[in-house]
This record gives structure tokens, sequence and C-alpha cells, in this order.
């Protein structure tokens, strides 16, 4: 497994052994990024990002996002977020074999890891990890005020729709406005979230659904922000 895009493009990357979690392969990634890279509604994202003084002087396709990598794993997805030009990512990973890869992937990398909500994030490109379950993790940024740009969710496939309500409900308090989402799922299953799907992609046994946040209304019961 490898960087397959920008700045760190041929570096490799480590996957945790054993079958506990389901790294996106080079090709389904590459062409993920392929897409993320031609939608309009990337760039207008980026350009509403919120005032971090996050992005630094990163350049790329995705410069000036924030990004999130749900269901992290290795860190595939966020690391290839960050060598296009993201800004920063925070990733969320539950399972101490998958948090050992992705520190490593990181550190071999030297991208800096810093505290959520850290007072001054370092210049450039930077990672947040949280050792935490997706919905814990999502809670915690709600209440921190955290919103992201670009948003990756890889949950497993047999767990996606107990998930999804959880996802719904959290996810739509970390949204930055226009915020872009690459939710992968099983082929057959559907992405089934409230915002607009502006692309969706089948690569073998995967189902990638593009979607951007515009303005969806808050899940029943949870206050609008």
């Amino acid at each position: 497994m490898r960087v397959v895009g920008g700045s760190w493009r041929g570096r490799p990357l480590s996957a945790p052994a054993g079958r506990g979690t389901r790294p996106t392969s080079d090709k389904v990634r590459e062409a993920v990024f392929d897409v993320l890279g031609a939608l309009p509604e990337t760039r207008a994202a980026a350009l509403a990002a919120p005032e971090t003084g996050e992005a630094g002087e990163a350049e790329g396709p995705l410069a000036g996002h924030l990004a999130l990598d749900l269901f992290a794993g290795s860190g595939a997805l966020g690391i290839e977020a960050l060598s296009r030009g993201a800004g920063s990512c925070t990733f969320v990973e539950s399972a101490p074999p998958a948090l050992r890869a992705l520190r490593g992937n990181l550190a071999r990398l030297g991208v800096p890891v810093v505290r959520p909500a850290a007072p001054a994030p370092p210049p450039g490109r930077h990672a947040v990890v949280l050792a935490a379950d997706a919905r814990k993790a999502l809670a915690a940024d709600a209440r921190r005020h955290a919103r992201y740009t670009l948003v990756f969710a890889d949950p497993p496939y047999d767990l996606y729709e107990q998930i999804r309500p959880a996802l719904v409900r959290l996810l739509g308090r970390v949204l930055a406005p226009g915020a872009v989402l690459v939710v992968e799922s099983a082929a057959g299953t559907a992405a089934g979230l409230p915002w607009a799907v502006v692309r969706e992609k089948r690569y073998g046994d995967t189902r990638v659904t593009f979607l951007v946040a515009r303005a969806a209304p808050p899940a029943e019961g949870e206050p609008a922000d």
C-alpha cells in the first residue's frame, strides 16, 4: 500500500495485520481522489472553510480543507488528503493494531500530531489522532465546535446499517457549510444519508458515494447549530 498522489506520492504505508480492517485499495483510492479533484463542490468547500489558520502554506487540489477520516484504519484516506494539500486531518480509530499502523505511517511521513483543539497548531499540515469509537469522537468534536470541510467515512460494511443513524445525527453537527463527504459501503448498500448526492461510483464490491452538506436539516430531536 502506498500514497498514490500529491507531495508524498509513492511513499509506502503500513496496514495492520489480520482481517480486522479493510484498507481501501490503491486503485480505488486513486479513483476516489480523481473524482474529488474534479468536483467543483470540493473547491467551493475549501473556500468556505472556517478561518482557523490550519492550512498554512499547503498547496494542491485539496489546499484549505480541514479533513476528518472516520473509521480510519491505517489512515490511508486522510493521509492521501494531506498529501494533496489538506491543512489538517483528524483520524478516528479505536482498534489498537490499526492505531499502531496509523501512528507509524504519520511518523514516517513526518506529520506533526497535535491534541484536539490545540491552541497553537503548527504551521503547515498536521494531524489529530482520536483513539475512540466514532460516535464518542464525533460527540466530543461537536462539543469543541469542530467544523470539517472534507469527511471520509469507511465503516465496517456489516455494521453500516447499525451505524448510519448515529452518523446522520452526529456528523451534521461537525460539518462546515458545503462540506464534501466520501462514504464507502458495500456495493449493494445505499449510503442513505440526508445530504445531496453529487456522484456515486462502484468499484468491485465497494460503493463510494460523494455527498455535499447543503444545509441538511438536523436529525429529529437534535437542535440546529
